[in-house]
């Protein structure tokens, strides 16, 4: 999904200044939040207030006054009792109703890093935004998601995604806390709020910055919850193709937001949410919903999302009725299934249909004399393209229609004390990409309080049709050379392959009955290879998360 940002250009000197405040506010507010969790954990436990039922205080006193009592006092009391005690019954029963999947469900999550592509991609190579595996990204995940991936353009590891690598998802979902330290249960709504700080650095000289603060009311009896999320992008570029239009290295600042809700009408679970993305070039607004449907006591959930973007693409120089437009609409259909009481797996087909400008205003493609392509080899440096060229050099052009297609299937088995998760998928689209995801999570408990998981993610991917490492001229009958109908300088629309390789801790500083606070890290480091493209035919990127989440 894919939320808006305000995107300010600023000279050199100050982009230093700009990301070393945020850097200052980002350390600030982690020092609130630990802060407040040392309040929380030193308040001594002897501060709760004494028990005021008299026959519940063991001190003479009362036992005095229990004695004093009237019969008619004793029988108010012990009718008021009979009542407190039928609507814990009914409480508990309701909460067995609500909860009755099995524990897997408490485990397993949609813990997934959102991938996106490099603010104002136009200028620079998206970190990996793998054409091939783009997915619509749906405007709500259904309450039975605990393995529905959130649809985003694949796989670049930044902290945002969406469709058009412009907007953004809401702050990723996580993986759950140990079932053991998460039985906690609340007679109203429990309030959650995170704060995250991402980092995306490569071999490219394309470094991002991201702190996020989300955070929701959920009530689980009732069955609704809503949500909500403030990100900032601050961009840093250099990359190869920067360097080779001879345009100087940039840095942005981005905004984006959304919100999101859901509410239970058992055995229907409607959803909805709204992400708004705004940048001096770009202006993204998308909003949509989700329904769901649970059968056989949950063992059976059958789901629907639909979304719908709207975009208007520009240039910084150009005044605004001059712009283009997209618009994408997405719709996802799947089904979880409960295989056991430790097993849960769903299938899911995705669709995401774009129309309107879909090239980089910023792009443009070098081309070469008619029959000179076969002497440029992949991976030839900045410096010899620009000898070998042609002095014409025409901006990206690509069709103004995409459909895409993606099948999926997840599996996840929890054991006494660790969740295997296994996820495929195969992506096709009509500009002729094809591309098969695997991704592998183990997460095992080491402590009550603590757990540690690897992640292993391998992608590979063919080439658009109209893909060419070296576009060549086209002579005219009269000698005049024209340019191919359809170029781009995308090497993601190329083939290539992707392996990458991390892990991550959560560790638990308090938890119920009082207030839980989580302390997350992450770190996923990766290698994209381009078999095919120019001046890069490998890039290196790190990727990492620092989260403090609490819940009260």
């Amino acid at each position: 999904m894919k939320v808006p940002l305000v995107v300010i250009r600023v000279p050199k000197a100050d982009a230093a200044a700009i990301e070393s405040s945020c850097r200052v506010v980002v350390v600030r507010s982690f020092a609130v939040l630990l802060l407040i969790l040392g309040v929380q954990i030193a308040w001594p436990a002897a501060a709760a207030p004494a028990s005021q039922d008299p026959v519940a205080d063991n001190s003479s006193g009362s036992r005095a006054k229990a004695r004093k009592r009237s019969p008619k006092a004793k029988k108010s009391t012990a009718q008021a009792r009979k009542r407190s005690a039928a609507r814990a019954r009914k409480g508990s029963r309701a909460r067995a109703k609500k909860s009755s999947k099995p524990s897997v469900l408490d485990v397993v999550a949609a813990d997934q890093l959102a991938p996106a592509d490099v603010p104002n991609a136009q200028e620079v190579e998206t970190p990996p935004a793998e054409a091939g595996s783009a997915e619509p990204v749906p405007i709500a995940s259904p309450p039975s998601a605990a393995l529905q991936p959130a649809l985003v353009t694949e796989p670049s590891l930044l902290p945002v995604a969406g469709t058009s690598g412009r907007a953004m998802s809401e702050p990723p979902v996580r993986d759950a806390p140990p079932a053991a330290s998460s039985s906690r249960t609340r007679s109203g709504p429990a309030a959650h709020v995170s704060l995250e700080t991402s980092g995306y650095l490569d071999s490219d000289h394309v470094s991002v910055l991201s702190p996020t603060v989300s955070a929701g009311l959920t009530d689980d009896v009732s069955g609704w919850s809503v949500n909500g999320h403030y990100l900032v992008d601050v961009v840093s570029a250099a990359s190869v193709d920067i360097v080779s239009t001879a345009s100087p290295h940039w840095t942005e600042v981005r905004h984006a937001g959304g919100v999101s809700g859901s509410a239970a009408f058992e055995p229907v679970t409607l959803g909805a949410s709204a992400v708004i993305s705004r940048e001096p070039d770009y202006l993204s607004i998308t909003g949509g919903g989700t329904l769901s449907l649970d059968l056989l006591d949950k063992n059976l959930t059958p789901y629907l999302a639909f979304s719908r973007e709207q975009d208007s693409v520009g240039r910084t120089d150009l005044p605004h009725e001059y712009w283009h437009s997209k618009h994408v609409n997405s719709l996802q259909l799947g089904l979880t299934v409960v295989l056991s009481r430790s097993m849960i797996g769903s299938i899911q087909w995705d669709g995401s249909f774009e129309r309107g400008y879909l090239a980089k205003p910023y792009r443009y493609v070098p081309l070469f004399a008619p029959g000179q392509a076969a002497e440029i080899p992949a991976g030839t440096s900045v410096e010899e393209v620009n000898r070998l060229r042609l002095s014409l050099r025409p901006s990206e052009q690509v069709p103004d229609a995409r459909d895409r297609h993606a099948l999926s299937v997840h599996l996840a088995h929890r054991a006494d004390a660790s969740t295997l998760r296994l996820d495929e998928r195969l992506y096709a689209d009509d500009w002729g990409v094809r591309a098969l995801t695997s991704e592998l999570r183990y997460i095992f408990d080491v402590r009550r309080r603590l757990e540690l998981w690897p992640h292993l993610r391998h992608h590979i991917q063919g080439a658009a049709r109209f893909w060419r490492r070296a576009y060549e001229a086209i002579p005219g009958p009269d000698g005049a050379l024209g340019v191919p109908v359809f170029r781009t300088g995308n090497r993601e629309l190329g083939p290539l392959q992707i392996i990458t390789l991390g892990g991550g801790v959560r560790l638990g500083l308090a938890e119920p009955p009082g207030n839980r606070w989580d302390l997350v890290f992450e770190f996923d480091a990766g290698r994209t290879s381009f078999s095919d493209a120019l001046y890069v035919s490998e890039r290196f990127m790190g990727y990492s998360t620092l989260a403090v989440e609490a819940t009260f």
